[in-house]
C-alpha cells in the first residue's frame, strides 16, 4: 500500500523570546522536515482522546452508581525529538535556543498539525519537562542530542486552523411559489440568516464551542437568545446605542470575556443586561434569536467561531 501524504508537526513558541546564545531565533520550528534542525521521533503521545474525570454518587440500596457529570481535564502532551547541527557551536546555539523558547513563564507554546490534504489542527500548551539534559550514550553526543519533550494544555481541545463566520442581516424573504423550483411545502424562504427572527446554523467541530460576537450598527437593544432542547433558553441582552459607523465586540470564550469598542479598545462590560449567559454554540443544528432594535440597512451581526476537536 503507498504511503499517504506526510503530516506536518510544527512548534511555535512565545514570539518574544530574544534569540539563543551565539544563534539565530526563530519562533517556529518545523518538527517534521527537520529544516530547523529538529526532527520528531516515533512515540508521540496525547494527541488523540483528552483525558475525562467521571463524577458519580454510588447508589447505597442498588448496585454500581449515578453518574452526575463528565469533564475533559487538562491534558499531558508528549513529543520526542532529536536535534542535530553540523559542528558543536551550532548545536549548542539551537539548543539554549530552544530552551530559552520554551520557558513557560513567556506563555504557552502552538503545536500545529497539517494533514496533507491542507487542513490544520493546533493545541496551546505549556512546557512543564523533558529538556534538562542526559549525556547517557544514546541520549546525546557531540553533535546531536535527544529530548522527550512534555508539555500541559490547559484547554485539552485542539482548534481549527481557519475560524469560522456565520453573518445575520436584516435581508429580506423571497416568495416562492407554492409548486415553484424548490418546492418546499412552504411559500416563503430566508435568503440569509436574519435578524429580529430564528435562524438555524449548523456548527462543525467535535465540542461545544464560544463564539465572537462582532455587531455593526446602527442599532441599539439586544438580545441574543439559544433554544437548547429540554433545557431553558440561554440568552443575554446588551443595552447600547450604535450609530451607523460603530461596531461592539462581544467575545464570550471562557478566560476571554470581553465587551469592547474595536476601535478605541474601550471596556464596556457594563452594558450587558442582568445576569448574562454568554451561552456556548454546540456542533450541529442550533437555533438562534437575534433581536435588535432600531436596525437600519448596513445592521448585521456576525458570529465567528473557531471549531473545537478531541483529537489532532
Amino acid at each position: 500500500m503507498a504511503a499517504g501524504p506526510k503530516t506536518t508537526i510544527e512548534l511555535a513558541t512565545p514570539k518574544d523570546v530574544a534569540a539563543g546564545s551565539g544563534g539565530v531565533y526563530t519562533s517556529t520550528y518545523n518538527l517534521t522536515s527537520g529544516a530547523d534542525g529538529i526532527i520528531t521521533l516515533p512515540g508521540l503521545k496525547g494527541f488523540d482522546a483528552p483525558p475525562y474525570s467521571l463524577f458519580y454518587d454510588e447508589l447505597a440500596a442498588l448496585d454500581g452508581g449515578y453518574p452526575r457529570h463528565s469533564r475533559a481535564t487538562s491534558r499531558e502532551l508528549f513529543i520526542p525529538v532529536f536535534l542535530t547541527a553540523p559542528d558543536r557551536p551550532g548545536l549548542l546555539a539551537l539548543k539554549r535556543g530552544l530552551i530559552a523558547a520554551l520557558n513557560p513563564t513567556l506563555g504557552p507554546c502552538r503545536i500545529t498539525f497539517t494533514e496533507g490534504d491542507g487542513s490544520r489542527r493546533f493545541i496551546d500548551a505549556y512546557y512543564v519537562d523533558g529538556a534538562r539534559g542526559d549525556e547517557g550514550q544514546d541520549i546525546s553526543g557531540l553533535l546531536w542530542l535527544k529530548y522527550g519533550l512534555i508539555f500541559r494544555a490547559l484547554d485539552p481541545f485542539f482548534y481549527s486552523g481557519s475560524a469560522q463566520t456565520i453573518k445575520f442581516t436584516t435581508g429580506s424573504l423571497e416568495v416562492i411559489p407554492f409548486f415553484g423550483e424548490p418546492f418546499l411545502g412552504r411559500s416563503f424562504i430566508n435568503k440569509a440568516h436574519s435578524l429580529n427572527g430564528s435562524s438555524t446554523i449548523t456548527i462543525t467541530g467535535d465540542v461545544d464551542t464560544w463564539p465572537t460576537w462582532t455587531i455593526h450598527g446602527p442599532a441599539t437593544s439586544m438580545t441574543f437568545t439559544r433554544k437548547v432542547p429540554n433545557a431553558p433558553d440561554q440568552a443575554f441582552t446588551v443595552n447600547a446605542g450604535l450609530s451607523e459607523s460603530q461596531t461592539l465586540v462581544i467575545d464570550t470564550r471562557p478566560r476571554r470575556k470581553s465587551v469592547i469598542d474595536p476601535v478605541t479598545g474601550e471596556n464596556l462590560w457594563r452594558l450587558l443586561g442582568p445576569s448574562p449567559n454568554l451561552w456556548p454554540i454546540s456542533p450541529g443544528l442550533n437555533e438562534v434569536f437575534i433581536d435588535v432594535a432600531n436596525v437600519g440597512a448596513e445592521t448585521s451581526v456576525s458570529l465567528t467561531y473557531s471549531p473545537r476537536f478531541q483529537s489532532a
